[in-house]
């Protein structure tokens, strides 16, 4: 069940920034497309890097509360994972605000 409840937040935290730049980019929709598109593509990947350590550094300080004799290898393989999923969410953003601009143009061609 921890397994299961890990994923689910896991989950949320990569699915939550992606949200919250779509939902800007329909907020903005007074400013320049160009504009919308750059801030709901950076936003996700800024969001993660907020959120990010939050949750997924958690069990890292639990198990360093516990037994201190670490080396911090743990700590440093996290950080490079943690910022592989900020690239991660940057490309994703991309990716999301692309898809955005291709349903509106064959909308609008339609």
């Amino acid at each position: 069940m921890l397994i299961v409840g890990r994923l689910l937040l896991l989950g949320g935290v990569l699915i939550f920034p992606q949200l919250l730049g779509i939902l800007l980019y329909y907020r903005l929709n007074r400013a320049p497309r160009w504009i919308a598109a750059t801030a709901a593509a950076l936003l996700p990947a800024m969001v993660f890097f907020w959120l990010g350590p939050i949750f997924l550094f958690a069990g890292i300080r639990e198990e360093y509360a516990r037994h201190p004799s670490g080396c911090g290898m743990a700590a440093a393989a996290a950080g490079i994972i943690f910022l592989a999923l900020t690239a991660i969410q940057l490309f994703v953003g991309v990716v999301a605000q692309l898809i955005l601009l291709a349903r509106r143009r064959h909308l609008f061609s339609a």
